[in-house]
Parts: C-alpha cells; sequence; structure tokens
C-alpha cells in the first residue's frame, strides 16, 4: 500500500483520467476527495470507493472560484485532517484556432484549466507543507507538441507546465514535490465521443492507434500508476518533472 492513509484531492475525478486516478490510489490505500461539478457521478465514485467506511468523500466545487476552493480544502480537512496530495486534474477542450475564438471562450478555457490549477495550488500548499505532500498537475501533449484548432487549450496546458516548474523550484525547501503529467490520447468518454462523432468512426480509431508506436491509445488506469509513481515515496527525489503517457505519440511517428 503506497499510500496508505493519505488523504488526495483529485479535481474533476468522476470521470476519465481523474476517475482512473481516483482508483490507483484508493487502491493504495488513499482517502480519496473526489471533486466534479456532476454530483451524480461523484457521490456514485465516492461510495464505490468507500465513503461509509470513511475512505472518500465526494465535493461538490467550482475549481475557478477562490471561495469554492477554500470550501473544498476545508471539507477535506474537516474530513480527513490532512492533505498530502493535490491532483489538479480537471479542465475542458475547446476545437477551435485563436482568431476563432472569442473574448470569452478564451476566459472560459484560461480559468477552467489554468487558473483552477493555480487557486488549487495556491490554498492547498501551507497544508501540503505540514505533510511534505506534493502536487500532480494533469497536462497534456498539446502543452509540449501544439495541436491544430486548440490555442487557447494550448496555451493553458503549455502554462500548467511552465507553472509546475517554478513552483517546484519555489516549494521544494518545504519538502514540497510538484510534477506534470502529460496524456496523449487515452481512453476516456470524451474521447469516445469524439471518435463517434467522426464520419467513420472505426477508420479515424484505426488512425489515431496507427500514430502510436506502441499500436493503441492508453487506459484511465495506466494514468492512474504513473500518478501513483509521482505521489509516493517511490519518486521522493523527482520533482519539475513532465511525464508523458502517450505510447510514443509525440515522438514524431
Amino acid at each position: 500500500m503506497r499510500l496508505q492513509d493519505k488523504v488526495a484531492i483529485i479535481t474533476g475525478s468522476s470521470k476519465g483520467i481523474g476517475e482512473g486516478i481516483a482508483r490507483v490510489f484508493s487502491a493504495e490505500g488513499a482517502k480519496v476527495v473526489i471533486v466534479s461539478r456532476n454530483e451524480q457521478e461523484g457521490l456514485k465514485l465516492a461510495q464505490e470507493l468507500g465513503s461509509e467506511a470513511g475512505q472518500a468523500i465526494y465535493i461538490k466545487a467550482d475549481v475557478t472560484s477562490k471561495e469554492s476552493i477554500t470550501g473544498l480544502i476545508d471539507a477535506a480537512l474537516n474530513a480527513f485532517g490532512r492533505l498530502d496530495v493535490l491532483v489538479n486534474n480537471a479542465g475542458y477542450h475547446i476545437s477551435k484556432n485563436v482568431e476563432e475564438t472569442s473574448e470569452d471562450e478564451w476566459d472560459f478555457i484560461m480559468n477552467t484549466n489554468l487558473r483552477s490549477t493555480f487557486l488549487c495550488s495556491k490554498y492547498a500548499i501551507p497544508h501540503l507543507r505540514k505533510t511534505k505532500g506534493n502536487i500532480i498537475n494533469i497536462s497534456s501533449m498539446v502543452g509540449l507538441v501544439g495541436q491544430p484548432n486548440a490555442g487557447a487549450y494550448a496555451a493553458t496546458k503549455g502554462g500548467q507546465i511552465a507553472m509546475s516548474k517554478g513552483m517546484a523550484i519555489d516549494f521544494a525547501k518545504d519538502g514540497i514535490r510538484v510534477n506534470v503529467i502529460c496524456p496523449g490520447w487515452i481512453q476516456t468518454p470524451l474521447v469516445e465521443e469524439w471518435f463517434d462523432q467522426q464520419e467513420d468512426s472505426a477508420a479515424s480509431r484505426q488512425y489515431i492507434y496507427a500514430q502510436h508506436p506502441l499500436g493503441r491509445i492508453g487506459t484511465i488506469e495506466e494514468c492512474g500508476k504513473a500518478a501513483l509513481y509521482l505521489a509516493s515515496d517511490d519518486s521522493a527525489f523527482v520533482t519539475g518533472i513532465t511525464l508523458n503517457i502517450d505510447g510514443g505519440v509525440t515522438l514524431g511517428y
């Protein structure tokens, strides 16, 4: 049990990559705080992970709001008494280039992806300092190599990487480690929705799989295992890194 009795807040964790991280952390002994806007899905996952036994709770929060974030952290502390890991996973994607993106859309993506990372980290750090805990920011391969029609999204994901490196330097003296995971194509509800929207879903899936040297896309469990490594003492001498979970797709094949 690599996270026995550790307490982890995972934003955007009712489904997708956040769910995968929550499930892996829970299986390794962590008490997990499920955070999402979808109350039904969040409560369901918390129940599966042991809410009745005091091993998980669900908290509905707006990750773009200071008041909501401080309330989230207070609720987690009231429930479990400490905080060891913060996973900033909440995010959203908009498929538009910069010219097509409205100012309101730009602000929405910046707030949802980047401001949320700033706010959650800012208000968690005093508590992580007490436990010498760590922060894991879920960025994207898009933050490293770009993507067509994703100007605002790419900006936020690149921003997460840069901010994480700065935080890793600033808070190393406090024993707080800060690392980044950059997923590629992962089998999530959003990715499956994208496949379904294509004119030829099967052909699109075959094409995307073929772009990966490993011949497939990843799973949310694999993202969870990567986060487990960064959250646990297995990575005690690791801070400021960007860990690609992408099946080699960003290598240029």
